[in-house]
């Protein structure tokens, strides 16, 4: 091949390549994005089932009784979560037995 076409070929080609490579830069941090916003939502249910269990136990050790609702602990232990990301659900079965207590995740199309 001769230089001036060489040099056609290759500025043909460096517009899909460009477009390419910057295609799979931009899905390799969307794939990242993606795998580092699920994680902090796990560590998230993962903190609050453990604050739950914390703060159930503490009341049925300071006071002799497990709480008697969700709203309980959020008045009295200063409960906190991101009510758009989980639901809690808080069955009592009485004073002296534990309540059952499921950290549910929301997804988007719950909500």
């Amino acid at each position: 091949m001769s230089k001036p076409a060489e040099s056609r070929l290759k500025s043909k080609l460096a517009l899909p390549l460009s477009l390419l490579i910057l295609f799979l830069v931009l899905t390799g941090f969307s794939y990242a994005y993606s795998t580092v916003a699920t994680g902090n939502i796990h560590r998230q249910k993962e903190y609050l089932v453990n604050s739950l269990e914390h703060y159930i136990t503490d009341c049925y050790a300071s006071k002799g009784y497990y709480p008697i609702s969700l709203n309980y602990l959020k008045d009295n232990y200063n409960l906190t979560y991101n009510d758009q990301l989980f639901y809690i659900d808080y069955q009592v079965m009485g004073a002296n037995i534990r309540p059952d207590v499921a950290v549910i995740e929301l997804n988007d199309s719950d909500t």
